[in-house]
């Protein structure tokens, strides 16, 4: 506490950066870690279901409340939403073997969480602004599992 005081009175503190840097990468080690944590509990474990649970507590607690909380700061040109999804999908998504999975349990004819689908659709929409090989690779992911997606990088429709 004393060091925000500090660095917000000398006005050397920015909040976008710092939200960024610290706030984001702390919050994303520690679902990451949850769901690490959830897969090594489970004898048979199923990381489409773990993480398809873990996007759906995101969405429904954890991005609310920080748009709650920064709702009146200034990022930069780009959302408490948009900020938070990247990390989520850079920093807890493709840290995991989610592209894998998704391929075998297409090749094993295995359902996809309804809440896993969701995530794909929702990361891959960032694609109009982000086009960063981690947006790629979300986007494949979308294409894996719904069909037809018009991926806006032209690759294959995961057909």
């Amino acid at each position: 506490k004393q060091w925000y005081q500090r660095r917000v009175r000398d006005n050397s503190y920015n909040f976008p950066m710092e939200y960024k840097r610290t706030l984001m990468k702390d919050g994303m080690a520690s679902l990451r870690q949850s769901l690490n944590e959830d897969l090594s509990r489970s004898a048979r474990p199923d990381i489409l279901r773990s993480l398809g649970e873990l996007w759906s507590e995101f969405m429904r607690e954890i991005v609310p409340n920080l748009q709650l909380m920064f709702a009146n700061i200034d990022y930069l040109g780009d959302s408490v939403e948009r900020t938070t999804l990247r990390h989520f999908r850079d920093e807890v998504v493709l840290e995991t073997n989610v592209e894998v999975a998704l391929i075998e349990a297409k090749s094993s004819n295995q359902n996809i969480p309804k809440n896993l689908i969701q995530m794909l659709l929702i990361l891959g929409n960032m694609a109009n602004t982000d086009t960063s090989s981690n947006q790629k690779r979300i986007c494949n992911m979308c294409a894996q599992v719904v069909y037809p997606y018009l991926n806006p990088f032209g690759n294959d429709n995961g057909s």
